[in-house]
């Protein structure tokens, strides 16, 4: 009978490793590492900079958990919120808290004074997890993140990201230098008291960094603001 628990005890060590690594990190998970990302409008003018710092890392029974600090800041510097993510593996694939969306500057743009978002996680699939190796078969969450003032819940907006889709795999070059990244495009729409935006956008994520870049687009097909990734160390 001891055999055969410490055999069932191993079969489910080997069976955690055998998922963990058939998860593909999207996040550094060195303590101490530092990701600089700043927003810019269609002109390239700044409009956001945030700062994550990578402060715990700690294996969990499906991978791997990262809790990281963030600040996000105005391009005056101010600062108008501060807080913990996390990322994290489950059922071998990639999620992270949707905090990241803070980085996107129109999303803030008309939430004047401290801004604060509801917790919402989000999904990132690795094209070689993927059954046809092509991404085809890649399944994308939706999302759906409340961004609103510390000082006054009615001035909010309601973001919903959906219609994620795999586009291509490819190099993208940034200040903090060039990533092997997965490329997927999104649809968007922002709700608020005064005005309901929508649109569309990529995304750049590399493995053990994250998202690189992202761009956001009307309807129109023109270019409305861009993130960028300025730093790692």
């Amino acid at each position: 009978m001891k055999s055969k628990v410490v055999l069932s005890a191993l079969a489910l060590l080997f069976a955690a490793g055998a998922m963990a690594q058939d998860c593909t990190f999207f996040f550094p998970q060195t303590k101490g590492t530092q990701l600089v990302k700043k927003g810019y409008d269609a002109k390239g003018n700044l409009q956001s900079v945030m700062t994550y710092t990578v402060d715990e890392v700690k294996n969990i029974p499906s991978g791997l958990e990262v809790e990281a600090d963030y600040v996000f800041k105005n391009s005056a510097g101010t600062v108008y919120d501060k807080g913990d993510l996390e990322a994290f593996c489950k059922d071998g694939e990639f999620f992270m808290e949707m905090k990241e969306v803070l980085s996107n500057p129109s999303f803030v743009s008309t939430v004047q004074s401290d801004v604060a978002a509801t917790d919402a996680v989000i999904n990132y699939p690795s094209v070689s997890n993927a059954p046809s190796g092509n991404g085809d078969d890649m399944y994308f969450d939706d999302a759906y993140i409340q961004i609103y003032s510390k000082k006054n819940r009615k001035d909010r907006k309601n973001v919903s990201i959906y219609d994620r889709e795999y586009v291509a795999t490819e190099q993208v070059a940034t200040p903090a230098g060039t990533f092997d990244c997965t490329k997927v495009k999104y649809k968007i729409k922002s709700r608020s008291p005064k005005e309901t935006i929508e649109g569309y956008g990529y995304e750049w994520y590399a493995p053990n960094v994250g998202v690189v870049k992202n761009e956001q687009y009307n309807n129109n097909n023109q270019l409305q603001y861009y993130t960028v990734l300025e730093v790692v160390k």
